[in-house]
């Protein structure tokens, strides 16, 4: 079974929600996933919205979504999420998520900004 699914138009605008901590590598595209627990989302237009005292938002797609277990997180994926390595990774995901385990499924979202008109 493939656990992959690609870009698919849709017309309904999502909202992944972030810590503010992440908005400077999401802008500089230093980040381009994320790795989420048990927050379903799907491939196509969404809002990236930073949570903090003045809430930021800015608009992005989801052009992938992988499922796999936190056990099967490589290197590759932690520096993609903008992680120095799968240690610190892991890490935020323990803060992120406290009774997350090895054995659970998690959801890689590959993300990018919106291209923005000139």
């Amino acid at each position: 079974m493939d656990n992959t699914t690609s870009w698919q138009h849709s017309t309904a605008t999502q909202s992944l929600y972030f810590h503010p901590d992440y908005l400077d590598a999401v802008r500089a595209e230093r980040k381009t996933t994320t790795v989420r627990f048990r927050d379903p989302v799907e491939t196509g237009p969404v809002s990236l919205v930073f949570e903090s005292d003045d809430e930021v938002a800015l608009p992005g797609v989801i052009t992938q979504v992988t499922v796999k277990t936190v056990a099967q997180l490589t290197e590759m994926d932690a520096r993609a999420d903008g992680f120095r390595d799968l240690a610190e990774l892991h890490d935020r995901l323990r803060f992120h998520y406290p009774d997350i385990g090895p054995a659970d499924d998690i959801t890689i979202v590959h993300f990018r900004l919106a291209e923005r008109n000139a």
